[in-house]
C-alpha cells in the first residue's frame, strides 16, 4: 500500500470534519465526498479542501469513481446511518479491492450482526463506533479517586497519577523510574512542556524542581474478581429490607398526600365490603364472617357458600337465593382481584426473565457513579468503572424496541429515591441531546455541589469553549475525541481506545509485528525513544501470558503482539519508519581484576542485540577507552548500572555536542 496514497473521506459531518483536520496536519493527499454541501465548522479547512470536494451519494459507483476511489489508499465512510455506510463499503470493495475501509457504526443493535459478518468476510474492513472508542475518556472524567486515568489491558490495571514536586528532587528522572512505573509527561514549573506527552522528550539525567508536576503511568494490579463476603451479603440483605419498609412507608405517605377521590372511594368501598360481609356471613360471629368474606374474595365460592348453607339448613331453599347471589358477587369481585395480583406477579417475574428488572438497592452510605442514558456507551462505561471497583448505577429510558435496558432504573426519580441513603460521587449525562443533557447536569449540580460531571455533546462547536462556561463540568464530544482513532484505523492500526492526558489525546494501539514491519527487529528502547511510544504490554509469538511494562532491551520478533500508548503523530512516524536516532553512547574506561568478563559480555550483548562473542572488543580497554554503538538513554543508563555492578568503569555520554 502506497504510504502517500490518497485518503477519501465520505460524510462530512462532525466526525468527518474532525478526521479531515487530523489528516491535514500530516500533509496527506485528501479527497472528500458528501451528499450535499457540508456546513463547515472551520472556514480555513473549507477553503483548503473545497477543490477536493465531490457532491453525490456515496453508494453510487459513478460518484465514488469521480471522487477517486480507485486510487485511494484508504476510504472513510462516516455517515450517521450505518446502513448507508455498509452499502457504500460493498461498492468501494468492488471498485478498489486493496483500500483500507473504515466504516462508522451508528450504535444500532439491529445492524450489529451484519457489521460483524462483513468485518469477518471482507478483508481490510474496520468498523468503528466513535462513542465506544471514547468510553475511556468519559470513564476518566468520572473517576472519583483523584487519578488522571485508568484502563485495563490483558487482565492488568494501569493507572495514570499526577504528582507535584514540593522541593527539588534528590534523584534524577531515571532513578525515579521503576519496573512498574513510566513517565508520561513532565510539566516544569511555570513553563510549557518541551514536547508532547508520551514522546520521551525529557533528559533522564535532569532533576525535577519545586513546583514541577509529573504524570506517571503505573502498573496498579492484576484484575481479580473476589467472592462477596458474608458481611457484604448481610449488608445487601439489610438494604433490601430497608428499601421494602421505606417503600411501604412512602406509599402510605403518598396516599395521605395525594387525596385522590377515586383512591379514597376505592379504599373506603373495600372497608365497607369487608364490614358488611362479616355481618352478613358471620351468623353472629364477626370473625367467622370475615374469614368467609376473605374466602369469597379469593374466589372460593362453592366451598364458602356450602359451609354457610350446611350450618343453617342442608337443603338449598328459596330463602338462600339472596345469600347465594351476594356470595357470587363477592366471589366474582375477588376473582378479579386475584387475577390482578397474579398479573402483577407475572409481570415482575417476566421483567426479571428478560432483563427489565431494576437494580438491587445498594447498602446505605455506599458511594456510586450515576450514568444517565447512553445505551451501549453507558454499558461500556459501567464495565470499565466496575473493573476498577466503583459502584455504578444506570438510568435508561425505554429503548427503540420498547424494552428498557436490563440492570438500569427506568427513571431518574426512581433511582434517586432508591439511592437516597447513598452519596453520589460523579454523574455522566450521555444522551444525544446537548440541551437536555445540560439541563439535567445543571440541576444535579445544584443538588450535589462539587460533584464530578461529564456531559456528552455532538455539537459542531469546540467543546473546550463549553467547558469554560460551566465550571466543574466536562463537556465531551465523542466525534472530536474519536477522530484520531478513526484516522489511525485508516492508516492500518488497530486502536483499542482513546485517553485524554495532559490536554492531548493518546491512543491505545495494538500492533502485530510482521517481517516487513518497521517495528521488526527493534528493541523496545528504540520503540520508546525512537518513535515516542510507551510500550504497555507485549505477548510473544506462541505465548499466552502477557508481559506488562516489558524491559526496554527486549527485541520484537515476527508474530509478537505489542500494545502501546501513543499520539497519532507517533503512530504516523511508525508507519513511515521515521525513527529518531539514538544520541548516547557508553564509554568503557577500565575493568577491575575480579570482573566476570562473560557476564559483562552477556549484558552488553543483551542491550546491543548482538552475540556475546562480539562484545569482547568493547571490554578491551588496554589501548584506551572504548565506546559502544549509539544507544537510547533509558537502556544506556540500565546497561551502565549493570556493568558498574560487575566492576566495569563506564559512563553514559551524549553524542550531542551540546550535551558533551
Amino acid at each position: 500500500m502506497d504510504p502517500r496514497g490518497e485518503i477519501l473521506v465520505c460524510g462530512l459531518g462532525g466526525l468527518g470534519q474532525a478526521c479531515l483536520a487530523s489528516l491535514v496536519a500530516f500533509d496527506l493527499p485528501i479527497r472528500c465526498l458528501d451528499q450535499r454541501q457540508p456546513v463547515w465548522a472551520d472556514t480555513d479547512l473549507a477553503q483548503q479542501l473545497e477543490p477536493a470536494l465531490v457532491l453525490g451519494d456515496m453508494r453510487h459507483p459513478k460518484v465514488l469513481l469521480q471522487a477517486g476511489v480507485s486510487q485511494a489508499r484508504a476510504v472513510l465512510l462516516l455517515s450517521q446511518d450505518s446502513g448507508v455506510n455498509l452499502e457504500a463499503a460493498l461498492q468501494v470493495r468492488l471498485l478498489n479491492p486493496t483500500a483500507q475501509l473504515v466504516v462508522r457504526s451508528s450504535n444500532n443493535n439491529s445492524s450489529s450482526k451484519l457489521e460483524r459478518q462483513l468485518q469477518a468476510r471482507l478483508p481490510g474492513l474496520a468498523i468503528v463506533d466513535p462513542q465506544l472508542l471514547t468510553a475511556g475518556v468519559f470513564a476518566n472524567a468520572l473517576r472519583p479517586d483523584g487519578t488522571e486515568a485508568a484502563f485495563e489491558l490483558e487482565g492488568e490495571l494501569f493507572k495514570v497519577r499526577s504528582s507535584l514536586q514540593r522541593q527539588a528532587a534528590s534523584r534524577d528522572l531515571f532513578d525515579l523510574l521503576s519496573r512498574r512505573q513510566r513517565l508520561v509527561q513532565w510539566f516544569p514549573a511555570e513553563q510549557a512542556p518541551a514536547g508532547p506527552p508520551a514522546s520521551g522528550w525529557w533528559d533522564l539525567d535532569a532533576r525535577p524542581g519545586p513546583g514541577d508536576r509529573l504524570l506517571w503511568l503505573e502498573l496498579a494490579s492484576t484484575l481479580e474478581t473476589h467472592p462477596r463476603s458474608r458481611r457484604q451479603w448481610l449488608a445487601s440483605g439489610w438494604a433490601h429490607l430497608r428499601f421494602f419498609v421505606e417503600g411501604g412507608w412512602d406509599a402510605l405517605q403518598n396516599l395521605a398526600n395525594r387525596r385522590d377521590p377515586l383512591l379514597f372511594w376505592g379504599l373506603g368501598s373495600l372497608v365497607v365490603v369487608l364490614l358488611l360481609g362479616s355481618y352478613w356471613f358471620g351468623a353472629g360471629s364477626p370473625l367467622r364472617g370475615l374469614m368467609l368474606t376473605l374466602a369469597l374474595l379469593k374466589g372460593e365460592y362453592l366451598d364458602a357458600f356450602s359451609f354457610m348453607v350446611n350450618d343453617s339448613n342442608p337443603q338449598l331453599g328459596q330463602a338462600h337465593f339472596p345469600l347465594a347471589a351476594l356470595s357470587l358477587l363477592y366471589a366474582l369481585g375477588g376473582t378479579l382481584l386475584t387475577a390482578w395480583l397474579v398479573a402483577l406477579i407475572l409481570d415482575r417475574l417476566l421483567a426479571g426473565r428478560i432483563g427489565r428488572q431494576e437494580p438491587r438497592p445498594l447498602p446505605a452510605h455506599t458511594p456510586y457513579v450515576l450514568l444517565l442514558e447512553g445505551g451501549r456507551l453507558a454499558e461500556r462505561l459501567e464495565q470499565q468503572l466496575r473493573l476498577q471497583k466503583f459502584q455504578v448505577v444506570r438510568v435508561q429510558s425505554l429503548a427503540a424496541d420498547g424494552d428498557s435496558e436490563g440492570g438500569a432504573y427506568r427513571s431518574l426519580d426512581r433511582a434517586l429515591r432508591a439511592l437516597r441513603h447513598c452519596p453520589c460521587q460523579a454523574v455522566g449525562v450521555l444522551s444525544n441531546d446537548l440541551m437536555a443533557n445540560l439541563a439535567i447536569a445543571l440541576e444535579l449540580q445544584e443538588r450535589w455541589p462539587g460533584i464530578r460531571l461529564a456531559v456528552q455533546s455532538h455539537s459542531l462547536s469546540e467543546t473546550s469553549n463549553l467547558n469554560v462556561l460551566f465550571e466543574g463540568m466536562q463537556v465531551i464530544n465523542p466525534l472530536e475525541v474519536a477522530a484520531d482513532a478513526v484516522v489511525a484505523t485508516a492508516l492500518g492500526e488497530r486502536v483499542r481506545g482513546v485517553l485524554r492526558l495532559a490536554e492531548a489525546y493518546l491512543l491505545l494501539t495494538d500492533y502485530r509485528v510482521e517481517s516487513n514491519d518497521t517495528l521488526h527487529g527493534l528493541n523496545l528502547a528504540a520503540v520508546a525513544g525512537g518513535y515516542g511510544l510507551i510500550p504497555l504490554v507485549v505477548i510473544g509469538k506462541g505465548e499466552s501470558e502477557s508481559i506488562a511494562l516489558p524491559n526496554p532491551e527486549r527485541v520484537l520478533q515476527q508474530g509478537d503482539r505489542l500494545v502501546v500508548l501513543a499520539s497519532l503523530a507517533a503512530l504516523r512516524q511508525v508507519e513511515s519508519g521515521s525513527l529518531q536516532p539514538p544520541r548516547w553512547t557508553l564509554e568503557l574506561r577500565g575493568i577491575r581484576s575480579n570482573t566476570p568478563l562473560f557476564e559483562a559480555q552477556l549484558a552488553l550483548a543483551r542491550f546491543l542485540a548482538a552475540t556475546p562473542g562480539e562484545m569482547g572488543a568493547y571490554l578491551n580497554t588496554t589501548q584506551g577507552p572504548q565506546r559502544t554503538p549509539p544507544l537510547y538513554q533509558a537502556p544506556g543508563r540500565l546497561l551502565e548500572q549493570v556493568l558498574q555492578r560487575l566492576g566495569v568503569d563506564c559512563d553514559l555520554v551524549s553524542l550531542d555536542t551540546s550535551h558533551a
